[in-house]
């Protein structure tokens, strides 16, 4: 289980925005929800250790990746974590394979290509595998993302809205084949979004941001239909 517990200043003056939120994620997928702007992508960031918080208390499990009090701060590349960005960042002299498998550790080469060949087989993509960037869809090249993030075999997926730049029915398809996913590694997601129709699908577990706090908790269609005028 993740356990976070984040305190972290941004900004200075009357632009100072505040995230003061403790959340927990499970071994399934977890919403983090809420407006744009609300600290959602910054708290993915504090657990990934690309930003550190002023004060708290990260764990994962029995790894602890910070603590303010301890004066811990694991490095990034230590903490196990897939990141799947709003914008998939594929290198484009790369293919598609070698995207999957680049920042696999060097001792689990052969074990990472296998996972890639087995994540793609799984994600309709093998045909893709020695095709650059800008030879693929929107989907596939998202499809590539996550397979290189899970290719890491991480022990946390953190995904920063992945699927804002594809189209409805390619939403409706990945969010299928995310939530296949997590169910088959039972690692604990934790899935960034502000589209209603991907909280309800994916998460069994919501928590929404707003103003870097945590303003509810809990299972996504209960909200939505006590919410009927919620609006983003």
């Amino acid at each position: 289980m993740l356990d976070a517990r984040i305190h972290k200043r941004l900004g200075n003056g009357s632009n100072a925005h505040v995230i003061d939120v403790n959340i927990q994620a499970m071994e399934d997928i977890t919403v983090l929800f809420g407006p744009s702007g609300a600290g959602k992508t910054s708290i993915l960031r504090a657990i990934a250790g690309i930003l550190v918080p002023d004060e708290g208390r990260i764990k994962l499990g029995e790894k602890i990746f910070f603590d303010s009090v301890a004066g811990v701060n694991t490095p990034m590349r230590q903490r196990e974590v897939g990141y799947v960005f709003q914008n998939n960042l594929l290198f484009p002299h790369m293919t598609a394979e070698q995207n999957a498998l680049y920042g696999a550790r060097g001792d689990i080469q052969k074990t990472a290509r296998e996972r890639v060949s087995d994540l793609f087989t799984m994600m309709g993509i093998t045909k893709t595998a020695d095709r650059r960037p800008h030879e693929l869809s929107g989907g596939q090249e998202q499809r590539v993302a996550l397979v290189r993030a899970l290719a890491t075999d991480p022990a946390i997926m953190l995904l920063d809205e992945p699927l804002s730049s594809v189209d409805a029915a390619t939403r409706t398809r990945l969010t299928e084949e995310i939530a296949e996913i997590q169910r088959q590694t039972g690692i604990p997601f934790l899935y960034v979004t502000h589209n209603k129709e991907e909280a309800m699908r994916l998460g069994k577990n919501m928590i929404l941001i707003d103003g870097g706090r945590v303003t509810w908790q809990g299972d996504p269609a209960s909200f939505f239909n006590k919410s009927t005028k919620f609006s983003l």
